[in-house]
């Protein structure tokens, strides 16, 4: 498996280099606040998507007291096979027939977790028409349904997609962060390295942690 996998966060305490973000998402769900659709938006590698799930798994779980049903819902969004997660690439499917398939399952309610999530990455590649069929859900949304928008190119989204969402701009990580948790993974690998390797890394992976896991794991396949 490789480092980006084994090491991929699981909860807002494991995410690198977003504070204001974590907190306050963090403080949104204690207070019962969540909205009904957010965009997460910045360079690859920062944190979107990872992000994303552990934002619905708080939202899933939420208002939901039976611990082993929790565990249950969590374990399925972890796993990516939980019926009432459903994560879309619009680099794949980005057409309006696609999101028409979206719609239509929209109406109906949870199987297991307390609401739906949407997951969207690349959003900015859906097309006009696939917006506008998509833009009238994101007005009047159906109670139990939450929507997470991830982009790389949010200036192509449309401004009424923009308005209708929670924006957080997840900020390039800086150097020391990366070099702190690429020092962290290799003591927990067992992996003896130079700790200036480690600023080279940060270096090239320029603000994206998950690039600088690929360098690790390239290096580190050369070096057995």
């Amino acid at each position: 498996m490789s480092l980006y996998r084994k090491y991929r966060p699981l909860t807002f305490a494991d995410v690198c280099g977003q504070d204001h973000i974590v907190t306050t998402l963090e403080r949104a769900s204690e207070q019962d606040k969540l909205a009904h659709a957010y965009l997460f938006a910045g360079s690859r590698g920062t944190g979107k998507t990872s992000g994303a799930r552990i934002l619905a798994k708080i939202i899933m779980i939420h208002g939901i007291e039976d611990e082993t049903l929790q565990k249950q819902i969590i374990n399925g969004v972890e796993d990516l096979n939980i019926v009432d997660l459903l994560e879309i690439d619009s680099a794949s499917n980005r057409g309006i027939d696609d999101v028409r398939d979206l719609i239509e399952k929209i109406q109906f309610s949870p199987v297991v977790a307390s609401a739906k999530v949407y997951i969207i990455d690349e959003v900015h590649m859906l097309t006009k028409e696939a917006f506008n069929a998509l833009l009238k859900t994101l007005e009047e949304p159906p109670s139990h349904v939450k929507f997470i928008f991830a982009t790389t190119g949010v200036d192509k989204l449309p401004e009424t997609v923009q308005s209708r969402c929670q924006r957080f701009d997840f900020k390039n990580i800086s150097l020391e962060n990366i070099r702190k948790q690429l020092s962290l993974i290799c003591k927990s690998e067992k992996i003896v390295a130079n700790e200036d390797v480690f600023g080279f890394i940060a270096k090239y992976a320029r603000g994206g942690l998950r690039d600088a896991l690929s360098v690790l794991d390239q290096l580190i396949s050369f070096a057995a």
